[in-house]
């Protein structure tokens, strides 16, 4: 097809396009309006080796993943729980955490979602509290010197609402509905694509320029038409 062709589709189907767009816009904000939101809030945990040689530094890096994995646990989850009085399972508890190290800066980052802003910040600050603990009860048979100290850098505040996201969700239904509504008018141009509605159709199909062309007939042009001829039969013979 010719850009021509394209800008053609594009203005008799326009309509298909603006629906499609409008449908997928407004669904998108009905289904963020009505789900119940989840509230995420994060603390941040900094790594800090007792002296900054390379051996030591290297170390703490791979250390970052391992401690992470040990904030992940069970065991961990089942002292939250019991601190917090939560009625949840540590597997869901678990599901609803997610702890990212942070090598290039030398944090870890302690994600918590919840249904409510407060457990959302007093559960990822739990975490971060406990493991500071725990890691601290760890390392007190280890050398000064060769210690690798865990701090909490930014604890868990108010949380925020992390899904869904109305903006979010009403671009990303704009871009679905754009790309269908596009399909769709393609897609009928393409199963009209045999129908002959203009001389450039013609001249396209058969190959040969259009020299002239028959114009069509109302009813109402049509009945008079007859009528006039009916009319001119009646008349008598000229003598």
């Amino acid at each position: 097809m010719e850009l021509k062709q394209y800008l053609r589709v594009l203005v008799g189907k326009w309509w298909i396009i603006a629906l499609t767009l409008a449908v997928t816009v407004t669904s998108a904000v009905v289904f963020s309006e009505v789900r119940a939101p989840t509230y995420r809030s994060s603390a941040v945990l900094q790594v800090i080796p007792a002296r900054f040689d390379y051996g030591l530094t290297l170390a703490a890096e791979q250390l970052l993943r391992q401690f992470a994995n040990q904030i992940h646990t069970t065991s961990m989850a089942q002292q939250v729980i019991d601190e917090l009085q939560l009625d949840v399972s540590t597997d869901k508890l678990l599901a609803r955490v997610t702890v990212a190290p942070i090598p290039e800066d030398f944090l870890i980052q302690i994600d918590a979602d919840a249904p409510n802003p407060e457990e959302a910040a007093v559960v990822a600050s739990a975490f971060a509290q406990h493991f500071v603990a725990y890691h601290a009860a760890q390392i007190l048979d280890i050398d000064r010197a060769d210690r690798v100290t865990i701090l909490i850098l930014e604890d868990a505040r108010y949380g925020w609402v992390h899904w869904p996201k109305t903006k979010t969700l009403a671009v990303a239904g704009g871009v679905l509905g754009l790309l269908v509504g596009l399909l769709l008018a393609f897609g009928l141009e393409y199963l009209q694509s045999d129908v002959l509605r203009s001389s450039d159709d013609v001249e396209r199909f058969v190959g040969v320029p259009v020299l002239g062309s028959i114009p069509t007939m109302s009813s109402g042009e049509s009945k008079r038409g007859s009528n006039a001829r009916s009319r001119s039969l009646a008349l008598p013979w000229p003598r």
